[in-house]
């Protein structure tokens, strides 16, 4: 899902990158500068925390606007400022459409690369950080000329707290999870690996989780594939001796075969399917029969049969 998302095969209008001190997210957006800048019409770099060589190289350069906050993010050299450069002030609360609509060279079809949002997310709230991003998707409805097709930006999970983090997830499109572990980025003749998790929401509503493995060349060309988890064998589940609850009783609880015997023979009240007619006696006329036996003491009465007259 990751390659989806940079090569442009599978739509995504925010995407952010969380990593943290155990595995760098830098050579994952220099794939994207990469990437976008052969998609796209312009690109525009804000580097807040590197310089901007860091994401440029393999890149074509002559599409990318560079909007820096590293250099100057306080504002202390604005008297030897270069006046053609983009600065960004860090003091400040973010604009990023703003920077775009100062850009000399305008293009319908840009696309936005954020390093990282920690330094303006240690100075403003994160519902700050996510009105501005929002501003960026709503520029084309606010006849700005400028349609921004992708916004990918950067974050330092280990830093920030659970509600920052819930409120970028909740309005990212993709979110990539940079994992920490044994397999964190390396580099060496072969590029740079590691592994993400990738939480992805597409357009119809259908939202795609899966944890992937990556690897970038050394041409900065990244592809990556769903991981597998390691099939492991099932332990034979040991069968618990069941316990008996007649055991070590007083009394016993148990019926021996002559007892078991003799209770089937017992014909109750209610098994009438037990009474067998005889083959020689007329059938019993249906319904119910009631008799009485009168006990020796008895002075029955029969125009008072029930005893409740008093003359």
């Amino acid at each position: 899902m990751l390659q989806q998302v940079l090569e442009g095969t599978e739509a995504s209008s925010i995407v952010v990158i969380e990593d943290c001190v155990d595995h760098d997210g830098r050579p994952v957006f220099h794939c994207f500068c990469s990437q976008l800048a052969k998609r796209c019409e312009s690109v525009h770099l804000f580097h807040l925390e590197n310089p901007a060589g860091v994401f440029l190289e393999g890149a074509n350069i002559s599409k990318v606007h560079i909007h820096d906050g590293f250099s100057d993010p306080l504002q202390w050299e604005e008297q030897n400022r270069d006046p053609s450069a983009d600065k960004i002030d860090l003091v400040s609360a973010p604009d990023f459409l703003g920077h775009l609509k100062r850009t000399p060279v305008k293009t319908s079809l840009v696309a936005v690369v954020i390093d990282s949002l920690t330094p303006f997310l240690q100075n403003y709230p994160g519902y700050v950080i996510c009105r501005a991003l929002q501003r960026l998707l709503r520029a084309r409805l606010e006849s700005d000329g400028i349609e921004v097709s992708q916004v990918v930006a950067g974050f330092h999970g280990d830093l920030h707290d659970d509600s920052t983090a819930a409120a970028l997830r909740h309005m990212a499109t993709t979110w990539v999870q940079l994992q920490e572990g044994a397999e964190s980025p390396t580099q060496g003749g072969t590029g740079f690996h590691g592994n993400c998790e990738v939480l992805h929401r597409r357009k119809s509503g259908k939202v795609i989780r899966q944890a992937e493995v990556y690897h970038i060349s050394p041409q900065w060309s990244l592809t990556s594939r769903v991981q597998k988890t390691p099939v492991r064998p099932v332990a034979q589940v040991e069968q618990e001796a069941q316990v008996d609850p007649t055991a070590n009783l007083t009394f016993n609880l148990r019926l021996t075969d002559t007892e078991k015997e003799a209770r089937s023979r017992v014909v109750l009240p209610y098994m009438h399917h037990h009474r067998k007619k005889a083959p020689n006696k007329p059938a019993a006329n249906p319904g119910g029969q009631i008799f009485y036996q009168p006990d020796d003491v008895d002075d029955f009465d029969e125009e008072d049969p029930d005893d409740d007259l008093d003359f």
